[in-house]
């Protein structure tokens, strides 16, 4: 299957995005196509194996990406966004929750983790790799804000491992932990605060998101904590 220009209209917000429901990557594409001629170029281009798909059974939304074959086609080689199985949940909620706040201007930018790993060396000048960076500006400062979504619980030495990187690497002025319920949340700041110390939990921030199935995600809805304080999502970002 040869692409043309039309494809790489609608398959290029992939590269940034990696993974996108269907009406989101419409508008996204420039002069937002038709209903039905975009679903039927989307279709052609999950049977030709240039995009796979996936339903979403909370939000039935239908998501796509490019699959490793359709990678080829477009000679990705720097930056491949190709999804596994194993993490495809994890990913393409991390893409849909920092996808709408930067849709909604709650920052200015997002850099997906495998756009983070095209950069020569990052992982040793700044230690550790998110999953994904925010960046917004406020009141005439720059902030970097590295994103981390944890579905389940990881291992206590995981854990304490990556949060002593974030704390010594310069690079991130904050780091945003998301858990789906607040209990999971609860009980990583226990061990934080118990491996790590409270002094040391300065640049740390944590939320729950119980909406994180549907995918509606608005800040002023997602509660958190932050030295110890409780804070919503749109009150740090504003």
């Amino acid at each position: 299957m040869n692409l043309n220009s039309l494809h790489l209209n609608y398959l290029t917000p992939l590269l940034k995005w990696r993974v996108m429901d269907l009406e989101s990557l419409r508008k996204e594409c420039i002069s937002a196509p038709k209903y039905k001629s975009f679903h039927r170029i989307i279709r052609n281009l999950e049977k030709k194996k240039i995009l796979e798909g996936y339903r979403d059974p909370y939000s039935r939304k239908k998501f796509i990406y490019l699959s490793a074959f359709g990678e080829g086609r477009l000679s990705l080689k720097e930056n491949p966004t190709a999804l596994s199985g194993e993490t495809l949940i994890h990913d393409l909620k991390v893409s849909e929750i920092t996808r709408s706040l930067y849709a909604q201007g709650f920052v200015d930018d997002v850099e997906l983790e495998h756009l983070i790993h095209d950069k020569r060396n990052f992982k040793l000048t700044y230690k550790i790799i998110p999953d994904a960076i925010l960046q917004l500006e406020k009141k005439g400062h720059k902030y970097q804000i590295a994103f981390e979504l944890e579905l389940t619980r990881k291992s206590n030495q995981r854990l304490i491992e990556k949060m002593k990187q974030y704390e010594t690497s310069s690079f991130y002025h904050y780091v945003m932990y998301f858990f789906p319920s607040e209990n999971l949340m609860e009980k990583y700041i226990a061990q934080a605060e118990e491996k790590i110390g409270k002094e040391y939990m300065i640049k740390f921030m944590f939320f729950y998101h119980p909406q994180l199935s549907s995918g509606h995600h608005n800040p002023e809805d997602i509660k958190g904590i932050y030295q110890g304080k409780k804070i919503t999502l749109s009150e740090v970002l504003k």
